[in-house]
């Protein structure tokens, strides 16, 4: 997988320092075997932190592509993703976690199997944001127990 990363927009009465703790940009190529056959998709994601006293809230917004699958180069397959995340502190030591994930795909395109690649592509997608959402459960809970949010 290759990332590179975008810069942060700063805004209005944000040093550039706060503005890198709470907004993020990024943009990478992603590239995996599914069946045993190349897929490889475009991302492009921006989105805020915000935090408070007992509230974080992260909310993701991507517009992404895919450029090959199966095996086969690709054009006109498009997904739009939207992703909120809530950690509140219930109580000392008790933090509920929210997670709202969206993702809607746009197959613009001309296949002859168009159906059935549908279907492959959507069963791979929603594999692919369950181990993204596992992920970044892990890496919540990782932080939880680090103290974070303060």
């Amino acid at each position: 997988m290759t990332k590179n990363y975008v810069e942060n927009a700063v805004e209005r009465r944000q040093s550039p320092r706060e503005a890198k703790a709470t907004a993020i940009s990024q943009a990478f190529t992603m590239e995996l075997e599914e069946e045993g056959s190349p897929v490889k998709m475009q991302f492009r994601y921006a989105g805020k932190r915000i935090v408070d006293n007992h509230l974080a809230v992260i909310v993701l917004s991507g517009q992404s592509q895919l450029l090959e699958a199966f095996g086969v180069v690709v054009s006109g397959v498009h997904f739009q993703e939207k992703h909120w995340l809530v950690l509140s502190e219930l109580s000392p030591g008790v933090t509920m976690v929210k997670v709202c994930m969206s993702m809607v795909v746009h197959f613009d395109c001309e296949l002859p199997n168009r159906q059935q690649f549908v279907d492959r592509m959507c069963q791979m997608l929603a594999k692919q944001k369950q181990m993204d959402f596992e992920s970044v459960l892990q890496g919540v809970e990782q932080s939880l127990l680090a103290g974070y949010p303060s």
